[in-house]
């Protein structure tokens, strides 16, 4: 007795439409395919990475150290005052450790850091706060246990790092709140 090993019509149809349509409801519907398809678009329309770990910023980094670690910012930089200092310099970026952002800008006293401000896309406020949240649980001293990781006052959320603290809002954005990152240095230089 022979056997049959021709598919069903029915079948090779629904293997069709998976085919064609599984990916496109995956980069459509679900929130990793989203991520993927921003971080695709950003790259076509050339927007830079900025890969940095924003928790090991220090007050001893200068703007030529910034230029030199990341030449593919195009860094537009002014001086004046500002809440942080007397130099800022800004750059627009495509993503952010793989996560979709917009802009960068960093915030120097005396060509010291003072600030570091990460502006990203909205609907990424949960998957930056979770990055924050694995990378200073990765780096925190084991005898600090007892402390807790996060500070909340008043729906602002800060994790203190090693030169600064990182400060981000807690809980969901309201539409007039920018979804922003901060790094500020633990002792502020007097611009």
């Amino acid at each position: 007795m022979e056997r049959d090993y021709k598919l069903p019509s029915l079948y090779k149809s629904l293997l069709i439409l998976a085919l064609v349509f599984g990916p496109f409801f995956w980069l459509a519907f679900t929130e990793d395919g989203q991520r993927r398809t921003d971080l695709a678009l950003m790259f076509i329309l050339g927007k830079p990475e900025f890969n940095a770990a924003l928790e090991t910023m220090s007050t001893a980094l200068t703007e030529a150290q910034f230029r030199e670690t990341f030449p593919n910012l195009a860094l537009q930089c002014a001086d004046g005052r500002n809440p942080f200092g007397n130099r800022l310099c800004a750059a627009p970026i495509g993503s952010f450790n793989g996560i979709p952002s917009a802009s960068v800008a960093f915030f120097f006293a005396q060509d010291r850091l003072q600030a570091v401000k990460l502006s990203y896309r909205r609907a990424y406020h949960t998957v930056i706060r979770d990055w924050v949240e694995r990378r200073v649980t990765s780096r925190r001293d084991p005898r600090a246990l007892q402390q807790p990781i996060v500070q909340v006052d008043d729906g602002v959320a800060s994790w203190e790092v090693s030169d600064g603290v990182l400060v981000l809002r807690d809980g969901p954005l309201a539409n007039h709140e920018e979804p922003a990152l901060f790094w500020l240095a633990r002792a502020p230089h007097a611009p």
